[in-house]
């Protein structure tokens, strides 16, 4: 295991080196932050409910999504389609490690490093903006949130390391990565808790591996899952399933690789 701390250590330094390009990045999420912020402070006064949600629940519901976003979709595996086009995966491919706890390292050291500057802007915003929040203190939704954001973490690994795979049998990987950005923006939860949509469609995106990305480990923390321990077992069940889908689309990519001029 040293050989894939060392690649975390080595990521984490090189992500320091571009420290301008990460700061302007955390100031556009602060902005994706405000904006629903005054947005909902606006539409819900104090003691008023709206789709089941007070105020304090909404706006522990957008921190949570805020920290949910640099810790569950912060990822340095969005790299391998450009790896894949460029011809350097030849050169991964001949390192004595394997390629998918490669990732994985490369992507905890970007979790940690974006992490480090959420603790800092969480505490800043709430010093400046006093918004009522919602302390979780059972212990036992607490450890289940944890899991879910666990199992988060490896959804979306696998499923940004399958779109990166759409390398080997096309150039163009910005278009289907764009595509999945658009989808899980809307389908993960991050504009809004999902049930506030209708039923029928609340139910149709629970059946696809979004929701459990932020929605269902945020509804967990604050409480509100009354079916936890389905959700929980749905979200194994499609880690499983994005795990095989991407050893399989990875083993068919390999043997179609070809890296021009390398």
């Amino acid at each position: 295991m040293k050989k894939y701390f060392k690649v975390f250590t080595t990521s984490l330094q090189e992500a320091f080196t571009y420290r301008l390009n990460f700061v302007m990045w955390r100031v556009r999420q602060v902005f994706v932050f405000l904006i629903p912020f005054y947005m909902w402070s606006a539409v819900l006064a104090p003691g008023v409910t709206l789709y089941g949600y007070q105020l304090p629940a909404i706006i522990t519901y957008l921190f949570g999504t805020t920290i949910l976003r640099s810790l569950v979709m912060g990822s340095r595996s969005i790299e391998l389609g450009w790896i894949i086009n460029s011809g350097e995966l030849s050169m991964y491919l001949l390192k004595p490690m394997r390629t998918f706890l490669y990732w994985f390292s490369r992507d905890l050291s970007d979790k940690l490093y974006n992490l480090t500057f959420i603790f800092f802007e969480i505490p800043l915003l709430f010093l400046i903006f006093r918004p009522p929040v919602f302390i979780q203190t059972n212990i036992l939704n607490l450890g289940l949130a944890i899991v879910s954001i666990t199992l988060a973490i490896g959804i979306y690994f696998f499923i940004n390391l399958s779109f990166g795979c759409i390398a080997f049998w096309s150039r163009d990987v910005w278009a289907p990565r764009f595509l999945l950005m658009v989808i899980l923006d809307f389908a993960t939860g991050a504009m809004f808790p999902l049930d506030m949509l209708p039923r029928f469609w609340q139910t149709f995106i629970e059946l696809t591996p979004f929701p459990y990305l932020l929605f269902i480990p945020l509804k967990i923390y604050l409480g509100q899952d009354p079916q936890v321990w389905l959700h929980l077992g749905i979200a194994g069940v499609w880690l499983i399933i994005m795990y095989v889908l991407l050893h399989a689309i990875w083993q068919k990519g390999i043997t179609e690789y070809a890296a021009e001029g390398n």
